[in-house]
């Protein structure tokens, strides 16, 4: 079963700066952190930003995960570490996150094999 999800979290007033150098740390590191994603089960993983009318900024998850994969918490990676970092830094935990409703969803046949074959 994949689990698609698309949740908002709020950055912290102050933390904007800091927020755009943990993306841009998981860009700089892309190649390693898409090593991270196979014990995790992820398939797809997508960030988007938005400053919005009311002065916060937000990061929307977009993701694709099979069943049962690793925490990211339970992870040895020196980029899943740096990423909880990030995230306690960044994150606005008085903020209770939004987790949007799938309406619809397609995937193309062939990822929809490769992924039910959990071939990572």
């Amino acid at each position: 079963m994949v689990q698609i999800e698309l949740t908002r979290f709020r950055i912290k007033k102050g933390k904007e700066e800091k927020a755009q150098k943990w993306m841009d740390f998981l860009n700089e590191h892309h190649a390693d952190t898409v090593k991270t994603m196979a014990a995790e089960k992820m398939y797809v993983e997508t960030v988007f930003s938005e400053k919005n009318e009311d002065g916060y900024t937000y990061f929307y998850w977009y993701s694709v995960q099979g069943e049962d994969g690793q925490a990211v918490e339970e992870s040895e990676s020196y980029i899943d570490k740096k990423h909880i970092e990030y995230w306690d830094e960044c994150i606005d935990t008085t903020y209770r996150p939004v987790d949007m409703k799938v309406q619809q969803s397609l995937i193309a046949p062939k990822i929809e094999k490769d992924i039910n074959e959990d071939d990572l």
